[in-house]
Parts: C-alpha cells; sequence; structure tokens
C-alpha cells in the first residue's frame, strides 16, 4: 500500500451530514491543545466549518481548525460516528497517528458497520506496521467471542433479538389457532428456527453487555511512550509501545492506569497517553 494510496483514501472519503445531540460522552483524546472554536455556533455550523477546514487545508493550522469544530461538538455531549470518523482523517493528515486510530476506533464503537471508518483504520494501521517494524510488541486480535459480541451495535442486537421473538410469537399464536397439518408442520419449523434465532441474539445482547461491563480497552496516543512497572515516572521501564496499540485497561491509581497486552504483558502508563474506548 503506497503512500498515494492511502492519503487518497482518506482525502476523498466524503463526510456525512451533520449529526444531532444524543447521549454525553468524554472529550476526545488529544496529544497537544487545540485552537478553541469560535463561540456561539450551532451543531450543524461546526460540522459544516470542520468538514470545511478539513477539505480545503493548506496546512497545520486550518487542519488544527477543523480538528477544533468537530472537538466541540464533542464536548457539547454528541456521540455520533462521522464526528469521530471526520476527527480520525485530521489526525492523519496532522501525521499523529495514534489519535487518528483511537477516533477511528471511536466512530466504529458508535457504527460497527462504517465501512470507510474500518477501512482507514485499517490502512492507518497498515502504515503504523511498517513506521514500526521493530517493535516486538503487535496490536493482537480480539479473541473470537469479542468479535462476536463486538460485530453489531446495541441497536442492531436489540432490533433483530426483539424482531426474532415477536414473529416467533406470532408463529406460536399461530399455531393454537391453526389445524391443517401441513400449514401446522410450516409453522414448526417456522418456529424453532425463530426460536434459535432468538436464543442467539438473546445470548450476543448478554454477552454485549457483559462484555461493555467488565472489559475496558483504549489506544495508545503518543508516537512512542514507555510503560512503567509501576504507577510512577521513577519505575523501572517495563517495555516501549507506538502509538495505535489496543491495550486492555484496569486498576487505575491516580494520574495512571494499569494495562494488560493481548500477551498478557503488564505494566502501568499515565492516562493522558491513552484515548479510552
Amino acid at each position: 500500500m503506497t503512500w498515494l494510496h492511502l492519503l487518497l483514501s482518506l482525502w476523498l472519503s466524503q463526510p456525512a451530514p451533520a449529526p444531532s445531540a444524543v447521549t454525553p460522552a468524554p472529550a476526545a483524546a488529544t496529544l497537544t491543545p487545540v485552537p478553541a472554536a469560535p463561540q456561539g455556533l450551532s451543531i450543524a455550523a461546526h460540522f459544516s466549518a470542520g468538514v470545511q477546514a478539513l477539505t480545503q487545508a493548506r496546512g497545520e493550522a486550518d487542519t488544527l481548525a477543523a480538528v477544533a469544530h468537530f472537538q466541540a461538538i464533542l464536548d457539547r455531549g454528541v456521540v455520533h460516528e462521522d464526528v469521530y470518523y471526520n476527527l480520525g482523517n485530521a489526525y492523519f493528515h496532522l501525521n499523529r497517528l495514534g489519535p487518528a486510530v483511537y477516533h477511528f476506533e471511536k466512530a466504529l464503537a458508535v457504527h460497527p458497520g462504517h465501512a470507510a471508518a474500518r477501512y482507514n483504520l485499517g490502512l492507518t494501521r497498515q502504515l503504523l506496521a511498517q513506521r514500526y517494524k521493530d517493535e516486538l510488541v503487535h496490536p493482537g486480535r480480539p479473541g473470537t467471542w469479542t468479535r462476536l459480541v463486538s460485530a453489531f451495535s446495541d441497536a442492531t442486537l436489540t432490533l433483530v433479538f426483539l424482531s426474532f421473538w415477536v414473529f416467533l410469537f406470532a408463529a406460536l399464536l399461530a399455531l393454537y389457532f391453526i389445524r391443517r397439518p401441513l400449514v401446522r408442520l410450516t409453522l414448526v419449523t417456522a418456529a424453532v428456527i425463530l426460536g434459535l434465532g432468538s436464543a442467539v441474539f438473546g445470548t450476543l445482547m448478554i454477552g454485549r453487555e457483559i462484555h461493555d461491563r467488565t472489559t475496558r480497552h483504549a489506544i495508545v496516543l503518543p508516537d512512542e511512550v514507555e510503560v512503567r512497572e509501576a504507577p510512577q515516572a521513577s519505575a523501572n521501564r517495563a517495555f516501549v509501545l507506538h502509538a495505535g496499540h489496543r491495550v486492555q485497561t484496569g486498576a487505575s491509581e491516580r494520574a495512571w492506569v494499569k494495562i494488560v497486552l493481548p500477551n498478557g504483558m503488564e505494566g502501568w502508563l499515565e492516562r493522558r497517553d491513552l484515548g479510552m474506548l
């Protein structure tokens, strides 16, 4: 994959319509301060100004202005995949690949079917792998169960489960009234299939809830950061991580967070070096 292909894929991706406010969310993580966006603008105005600044950017200042507009939307409590997606593109153009990965991951957490975010995330990770070929610790791949429960959004799982359940109830109700053998056989077959579907998606719903409550992940933001053996800057270095690594988070102590890698290695990072998913 060449630089040209990567840049074109990110640059030509079409931004989506302006989102509207929903459930509040934490502000997106950044590595350096971003200039404040103009006050008094609506969410739609911030989104439009951010898209314009990003697509017409002639330098770092323009791209940082786009980041400021999108960040202002998040600061108002908006959770929308296209805000995170455009932030990912902006940070990529600023050559801050850690925050780029973080925001693409956030977009996919909101909407797992966001194809552009998934594609750009994959390309950004390829670039990181090329940049840090000497890195011994790899991001790792989530387990099969984690991939299954994370494949669909909460809303999709709920909708599919309720659909299966409603059709199952309808099939069972029809069985109570219909006496024709052939029709009853068809209804029994349908009821079995719908029952299995309800069980599968009900299990995925419960699994997703348990996973979200018990497992937290984060993305490493700096280009390179030293992981410590204890929650203090003077502690011995355990190992080094680079931008974009996905880690599982555990206990926290003051400004430090314990992290665990897919290969079992553990250590402590400062919270400012992590983008919490």
